[in-house]
């Protein structure tokens, strides 16, 4: 009874699982003060890595280092890729090490499953995992088991859901092996041949056809359009490939879509499939809403500048322009429902200098044009202007989204845009800003949103104009560009206390009132003058008629009178006349 004075300490199980934890505690408490001891130890050393710090921020401070004053292009390159290099290996150097105490660890538990044997039972291991003293002590203390049967895997059991790195590795290979499949067959669904008929459009129809792959794009079309073009049509030899529009069933397709996409998709425009660059019609002799119609009309190619001329007209008026939805929402994550939410995540991430934005001083790159690399796909939007309208003289925002669909980094150096005439796409109105990012990039597989700043001259003048909008980036030190938007926008006026157009409505109006107000008034007093009698006067039984009051006018002789005065005196003179009267 004097042990009772301490309280209920548990059985001998719980003694032996309590002294087990506390070894483990302890073990655990060593490894952390290993980890101090050997981090205190290596702050004061000079070196490229560091506990606690990112490889973003190594490279930067490494790199601020070796780039003091002034360096050449080439020494800069350099120095970049060799510090890079260094990194890269002290990073190999750790996983090896880790690598090899992970196998060390393993090796150690196999040696000693294979001492102490395969367990029948599966929680048996939480006692057999005590230190041999600990057994010696349990042994007076368990009581003795019960003699039962050998115990074996029951066959009738589904295991199927239980782990398997036999199964898991062969379902990995089949995978590997089906994607494989599937590329092959889209690489050759690609290289097939595609006869499109298509019309130049400039106000008549102009049919032609043309024989191309499934996988190339509307800009490769176009490209191949003018050069069959160009003998016949003079507009088309001046003109540029971004210059030309093909419109597919009113939808005017972007440059950057392929022909193989539209056929996977099975997209659809307003009149038609998309997926049909052919001419036939839908003949059916029932009509029936559930079907679909399968009509295809020719493609229209057509100028830029045709189509600012002309888009209030029919049928330009009935054109719009394609909008990939799925990958706007796939980059932007429905960014136009978020709109205020993303632009103060930008503004937090310029505030906080996450991007590396360096401001207008770019290297050479935003001065020169590049190819765009495969893989990669961009998008633009306004967040906070869905209209797409620019007041001259301020600041305005939109973000860049970029999905990089490759197997390495992506490194953001600079986004720039110019602003073009609407009615011709080669005059530059005026070049824009270019802003640098210092350590900004997007990883294999994922999506990101850049912001972009600028500002329009004041001194503009409002109307429509073409934004071309270009995002620099390098790949394995590879510099590539991508055009992430080439379209129209309005630019207006700021809005003042008072501004020509409002002096001048301000007047029109007042002048029409006016004269609303002089009609007003004329019609009033005419309407007065019919309503009003005039009083009737007794005259008695005079008469109006000229013809009574002939015989009050002196008579005249007119020169008619006196001529038939004269003829009649001189046919009374003459012998004939005398005759004619004499028997008489």
């Amino acid at each position: 009874m004097s042990g009772m004075g301490d309280g209920y300490v548990g059985t001998a199980q719980d003694a032996v699982r309590i002294r087990r934890l506390e070894k483990q505690r302890e073990a655990e408490r060593r490894k952390i003060q290993e980890l101090k001891n050997k981090t205190a130890s290596t702050q004061g050393q000079p070196g490229l890595l560091q506990f606690g710090s990112s490889t973003s921020e190594i490279l930067e401070t490494a790199f601020k280092k070796e780039t003091v004053g002034l360096v050449t292009r080439e020494e800069y390159v350099e120095k970049r890729v060799n510090i890079r290099t260094k990194i890269e290996e002290e990073e190999k150097e750790k996983l090896q090490k880790l690598q090899q105490e992970e196998e060390e660890l393993q090796a150690q538990k196999r040696q000693k499953r294979k001492v102490k044997g395969n367990p029948r039972l599966s929680f048996s291991e939480d006692i057999e995992n005590g230190s041999e003293e600990e057994d010696e002590d349990n042994k007076s203390r368990e009581p003795k088991k019960l003699a039962l049967g050998k115990f074996g895997k029951d066959p009738t059991v589904e295991t199927s859901f239980l782990p398997d790195s036999e199964r898991e590795a062969e379902e990995q290979a089949e995978r590997e092996r089906l994607r494989k499949q599937w590329l092959r067959e889209q690489e050759q669904i690609r290289n097939e041949p595609l006869e499109i008929t298509y019309s130049y459009w400039d106000g008549a129809g102009h049919r032609r056809v043309l024989q191309l792959r499934k996988g190339d794009t509307i800009g490769e079309f176009l490209r191949a359009v003018q050069q069959q073009l160009a003998p016949e049509f003079r507009e088309i030899r001046t003109t540029s490939v971004e210059n030309l529009l093909y419109v597919k069933e009113d939808l005017i397709i972007p440059h950057q879509h392929s022909f193989y996409e539209l056929i996977v998709n099975k997209a659809r425009g307003k009149s038609g499939p998309l997926f049909h660059f052919d001419v036939h019609e839908d003949v059916r002799t029932i009509a029936d809403a559930t079907i679909e119609k399968d009509e295809s009309h020719a493609g229209k190619v057509v100028e830029r500048h045709w189509y600012e001329k002309n888009k209030h007209i029919f049928p330009a008026s009935r054109w719009e322009v394609l909008v990939d939805f799925a990958l706007m929402f796939d980059l932007m994550g429905s960014c136009f429902a978020r709109s205020q939410e993303v632009a103060d995540v930008a503004e937090a991430a310029i505030e906080a200098g996450d991007l590396g934005i360096v401001g207008d001083d770019v290297q050479d790159f935003a001065d020169r044009n590049f190819s765009p690399a495969p893989g990669v796909e961009t998008i633009c939007v306004f967040p906070k202007n869905p209209s797409r309208s620019v007041i001259a003289g301020e600041e305005s925002e939109l973000l860049v989204g970029m999905k990089n669909e490759g197997e390495t980094n992506v490194d953001i150096i600079a986004i720039k845009a110019s602003v073009h005439l609407s009615y011709d796409h080669r005059l530059v109105v005026q070049n824009l800003s270019a802003q640098g990012f210092n350590n900004a990039s997007v990883p294999p597989s994922a999506q990101a949103t850049f912001p972009y700043i600028f500002g329009v001259s004041k001194f503009l003048q409002p109307g429509t104009f073409d934004l071309v909008g270009t995002v620099i980036y390098e790949i394995d030190q590879n510099p590539y560009q991508s055009t992430f938007y080439n379209g129209t926008f309005e630019v207006t006026e700021a809005s003042g206390p008072l501004s020509v157009e409002s002096v001048f409505l301000f007047f029109l109006g007042i002048g029409l009132v006016g004269l609303l107000g002089i009609w007003i008034r004329s019609q009033i007093q005419h309407l007065s003058k019919k309503t009003k009698r005039q009083p009737k006067v007794e005259v008695g039984t005079k008469t109006t008629d000229a013809s009574m009051d002939e015989w009050l006018q002196p008579r005249l002789p007119s020169s008619n009178r006196v001529k038939s005065q004269l003829n009649h005196e001189k046919q009374q003179d003459s012998p004939s006349f005398a005759r004619t009267v004499l028997p008489g």
